[in-house]
């Protein structure tokens, strides 16, 4: 099942189980006499619902990274904001990320580093990119592609060329 097949799931999930919690302590209420607003089980369903679904935004990244090998680096994350969830203008919600794990790092060839960049989306598939770096020269590889001059501020570059150049 597909990201998004499961994030539905979850949100349904949550407004049965508030719908039925709701209907519960609505059904308590009128047995101890308590005549409850007929707007309140609908619009108390509604408000679990989206803020499930407002904490599955935000919790994604910490849950993705928690899966990752022990000590995988975070290198880069991208954050976003939604037109349909116009909170996240306030706070954007990260969405996708790259890794580096450094016990995949290897020694190739003339000094050449090679490394798997993890690439993660929230609703995407994770993609490993080889990159070899030229730690001594200052440049990196990608995966079937000419090789760049590393910029002094690239996270990929500082931590598999760390102590090198």
């Amino acid at each position: 099942m597909t990201g998004i097949g499961t994030e539905l799931l979850g949100v349904i999930a949550v407004g049965i189980g508030a719908a039925a919690l709701l209907y519960a302590m609505s059904h308590a209420a009128q047995k101890a006499g308590l005549k409850l607003a007929s707007w309140l089980l609908p619009a108390g369903i509604g408000l679990a619902m989206v803020s499930y679904s407002v904490w599955n935004d935000y919790a994604w990244f910490g849950r993705a990274t928690a899966r990752l090998p022990q000590d995988t680096q975070v290198l880069l994350v991208g954050r976003d904001s939604q037109p349909w969830a116009p909170w996240t203008y306030l706070a954007p919600v990260e969405v996708r990320f790259a890794a580096l794990d450094p016990a995949q790092i290897r020694e190739g060839q003339g000094g050449i580093r090679q490394a798997p960049i993890m690439l993660v989306e929230r609703r995407g598939q994770t993609i490993i990119v080889p990159q070899d770096f030229d730690c001594a020269g200052g440049r990196i590889r990608p995966a079937r592609g000419d090789w760049t001059t590393a910029t002094a501020d690239d996270p990929a570059f500082a931590a598999v060329c760390a102590g090198e150049g």
